[in-house]
C-alpha cells in the first residue's frame, strides 16, 4: 500500500475538510457525512508493514480510536471479544473466516478488508456476502484506505476504485445473469437514484445532481432496497450489476 501522500485519487475529497493546526489531523471528519464520531477499531492483519500502514493513516484522522493492533492467531478472537470494537480492520488473506469471526463478536463490528484484488485466490464478491462493510486494495494510494474508513466508520458501505472493478469482473464472470424481466419494478425517481448509486455516488452527491434532498434520497433508497430485498448499500449494487438492471425505466 502506497503511504505517500502527493498524487493520491482521494485528495481532493479530503481537502475540503479543515485540519486542526495540531498535528495535520482532519477536525471532524465528514467524508460526504454527519456526525461521525470516534469508533473503536481493531486491526487485525499478519502483514506488519500493510498493518503498520493502515495504523498510520488511522492516525491522520480523529473518526477513530485504534484499541489493537495485532496479528491474526490464537489470542486474537479473545482479545477482540474482551475490546469490544466497533470498526474492524482486516487482511483478507490472514485464515480468519469472516462469518464466523462476525458470530463471535457482540456487538458485530462494521468492517474493511484490505484485499490484493491481482491475486486469484481473494474473492471480493464472497467477501462482501460474508459481511464485510467495506474493501479496499492493498496496493491503492492511502488517501483512498482513509476515505473508505470513514465511510465505513459512519454506517456506510465503502469500496475503493480497484475493489469496485474487481467486485464488477467477479459479478460478470461467476452469476448467470437473470431475466432483467424478472427484476423489481421501480419508479422513474427510484430509477435515477439506482443509477447514480451503481455509479459510486454518495447520497449527498446524487441529491445535489437530482435537486432534492438527502432525506429524500434515504428515503427512495430504503424503498429501493426493500423491493431487491436488501439491507446494505453494497448488496444493492452488487444485486442490480448481477441482474444486468439498465438504469432506465
Amino acid at each position: 500500500m502506497s503511504l505517500s501522500p502527493p498524487g493520491y485519487a482521494a485528495q481532493a475529497e479530503l481537502d475540503r475538510h479543515p485540519r486542526s493546526h495540531a498535528g495535520g489531523k482532519i477536525a471532524s471528519p465528514r467524508v460526504g457525512l454527519a456526525g461521525v464520531r470516534r469508533r473503536r477499531t481493531a486491526v487485525v492483519m499478519d502483514d506488519e508493514l500493510l498493518r503498520h500502514g493502515v495504523v498510520h493513516m488511522m492516525a491522520r484522522t480523529d473518526a477513530v480510536q485504534l484499541v489493537a493492533d495485532m496479528r491474526p492467531g490464537p489470542d486474537a478472537l479473545a482479545r477482540l471479544r474482551h475490546l469490544r470494537p466497533e470498526l474492524l480492520v482486516l487482511g483478507a488473506e490472514d485464515g480468519m473466516r469472516l462469518p464466523d469471526l462476525l458470530a463471535e463478536l457482540h456487538p458485530r463490528p462494521s468492517v474493511i478488508v484490505v484485499v490484493d484484488t491481482q491475486d486469484p485466490r481473494v474473492d471480493p464478491v464472497a467477501l462482501i456476502r460474508a459481511g464485510a462493510d467495506g474493501l479496499i486494495d492493498r496496493r491503492s494510494p492511502s488517501g483512498e484506505l482513509l476515505v473508505t474508513m470513514l465511510r465505513v466508520a459512519g454506517g456506510h458501505s465503502a469500496l475503493d476504485s480497484a475493489s469496485t472493478d474487481a467486485v464488477i469482473a467477479g459479478l460478470r464472470a461467476a452469476d448467470p445473469r437473470p431475466d432483467p424481466a424478472d427484476m423489481p419494478a421501480l419508479t422513474r425517481r427510484e430509477h435515477e437514484v439506482l443509477r447514480h448509486v451503481t455509479d459510486g455516488q454518495d447520497n449527498r452527491t446524487i441529491a445535489r445532481t437530482l435537486f432534492i434532498s438527502e432525506a429524500t434520497v434515504k428515503f427512495h433508497l430504503h424503498n429501493i432496497m426493500a423491493k431487491f430485498g436488501v439491507h446494505k448499500r453494497a448488496a444493492l449494487v452488487a444485486t442490480a450489476l448481477r441482474g444486468n438492471w439498465s438504469g432506465t425505466p
